[in-house]
């Protein structure tokens, strides 16, 4: 009898875990992807206002004095598993999404996208 109620409540555990994850993943709103946002971008042919359509605003703005604008937009990946306190350090990859634009006059002349990595802890 008690054998039974240990694998009875192993079972109601294990649910118990999975609907946790199931729901956490329908949650979990995805961000923007901006690898495929800059396959949009085309150098010498996309317009800056293209550009506001496809992506809206930039986080950052740099205006140089020859005309030319760099804007920025980041997407930070998150993990999971990063706010789990034991696990964290096991963790998936965690990393930064970055697309630099060029911009002068009104068309776009370059178009960079770059992941960037912190740190390892030590």
């Amino acid at each position: 009898m008690i054998k039974n109620t240990n694998k009875n409540f192993l079972r109601k555990l294990l649910l118990f875990v999975e609907l946790i994850f199931f729901i956490y993943g329908c949650a979990v709103k995805p961000g923007p992807n901006l690898a495929s946002k800059a396959s949009l971008i085309h150098p010498q042919k996309t317009t800056k206002t293209e550009v506001l359509q496809f992506l809206g605003p930039p986080v950052q703005i740099f205006t140089f004095p020859d005309g030319k604008e760099e804007w920025y937009y980041y997407y930070r990946v998150k993990n999971f598993w990063e706010r789990v306190p034991i696990i964290k350090k096991y963790k998936g990859e965690d990393y930064t999404e970055v697309l630099k634009i060029v911009i002068k006059g009104e068309k776009v002349i370059d178009c960079i996208y770059y992941t960037v990595t912190p740190p390892k802890k030590r």
